[in-house]
């Protein structure tokens, strides 16, 4: 469910886009030194655009710091560094280590395993940090085995419990912003699982794997109103985001909920005309 959270990088000016890039570069050194080297591989876009909405809305104190990476080995990069980047690689551990788990328990692939092992001390820490975030993210994984087994055919009820997940990790605190950030990672968290069971029909077909969409893709005006429910969803987030007292890198933000989460839809709908779907 990750990799949606893109910025569209054209539409973006150079500050913007160094000033998202040292976001990701600082989220990515975080884990490092908080979770342990492997638990890179946890890092995502939807991570970092939290990180950064979490340090605008609170005004977080924020470090920079320039270092290499296997990534960068020849020229420094800047990273930020603060309390909210800390939230994010935290949550992203516990959110990397269910996800493996949740890859063997269905897949039985022996990598998965591996790699669920490897985090799962880094996870078993930050979970004890966040109680009440580990406890949304494991509860989450097996209410959807369930519907997954029950293959559930009422397209709201998966893509209701990812986004009931991510609204829990998007309230960092309660607080008098704890009812706007839970809409606005509830919307975030619908439209990222309605957009990967619209990526994935075909495959999931194929393989005779759960998708509330398999049943409806053949009906006539399928991909437009999938496109009008996606839109209703991140209405709903876009207003709750609006409602957000935001001033540092909104410009940035709006990027991503108003364009760069579109661009995986975008090509989704090429590859289906493509197909003659």
């Amino acid at each position: 469910m990750l990799g949606v959270m893109l910025a569209r990088k054209d539409e973006l000016r150079f500050r913007e886009f160094y000033r998202y890039r040292a976001f990701y570069c600082g989220l990515c050194g975080t884990l490092g030194k908080r979770c342990g080297a492997v638990s890179r591989l946890a890092l995502s876009y939807e991570m970092t655009f939290l990180a950064m909405l979490l340090t605008a809305l609170y005004e977080t104190e924020t470090a920079e710091e320039k270092h290499r990476c296997l990534v960068h080995p020849f020229v420094k990069q800047k990273m930020y560094k603060n309390a909210a980047i800390d939230y994010c690689a935290d949550l992203s551990a516990i959110l990397s280590y269910y996800d493996l788990r949740d890859g063997w328990e269905d897949e039985h692939r022996v990598e998965r395993l591996a790699g669920s092992a490897l985090l799962s001390g880094a996870a078993s820490v930050c979970g004890g940090r966040w109680e009440r975030q580990n406890r949304a993210v494991r509860d989450y994984v097996q209410k959807l085995h369930e519907v997954e087994r029950r293959k559930e055919p009422l397209l709201d009820t998966a893509a209701n419990l990812t986004g009931e997940m991510l609204a829990e990790l998007y309230v960092w605190q309660e607080d008098i912003y704890s009812s706007d950030l839970r809409t606005l990672g509830f919307g975030i968290g619908k439209f990222i699982y309605l957009l990967d069971c619209f990526e994935d029909i075909e495959e999931d077909r194929k393989h005779g794997s759960y998708n509330p969409l398999v049943l409806r893709a053949d009906q006539p005006g399928f991909t437009e109103n999938i496109q009008m429910i996606l839109e209703g969803v991140m209405a709903e987030a876009s207003a709750a985001f609006e409602r957000l007292p935001i001033l540092q890198d909104a410009e940035i933000m709006r990027n991503i909920l108003y364009s760069g989460m579109w661009q995986r839809f975008e090509r989704a709908v090429i590859r289906r005309q493509e197909k003659g779907k």
